[in-house]
């Protein structure tokens, strides 16, 4: 859903705000979990309609992308 008043897709917005503040300095799971928690509370107050992100894992992924960093 649109974010009109950042000029972003609610989504893209709390993706960037989050790397933006971390400095990169973030875990993939830190990440999502962000941007799910933020995108599912501000969809509703900002839209009135429910959103909802998934985290979705290719093939080949072990269970430690959690820890993974952008900035080591």
């Amino acid at each position: 859903m649109a974010y009109d008043e950042k000029e972003h897709g609610m989504f893209t917005y709390y993706l960037l705000k989050k790397l933006q503040d971390s400095k990169g300095n973030v875990t993939y799971k830190e990440l999502g979990d962000y941007i799910c928690d933020q995108v599912q509370l501000q969809s509703v107050i900002i839209n009135n309609k429910k959103q909802m992100p998934q985290i979705n894992l290719g093939g080949g992924i072990d269970e430690g992308w959690g820890n993974w960093q952008f900035v080591k």
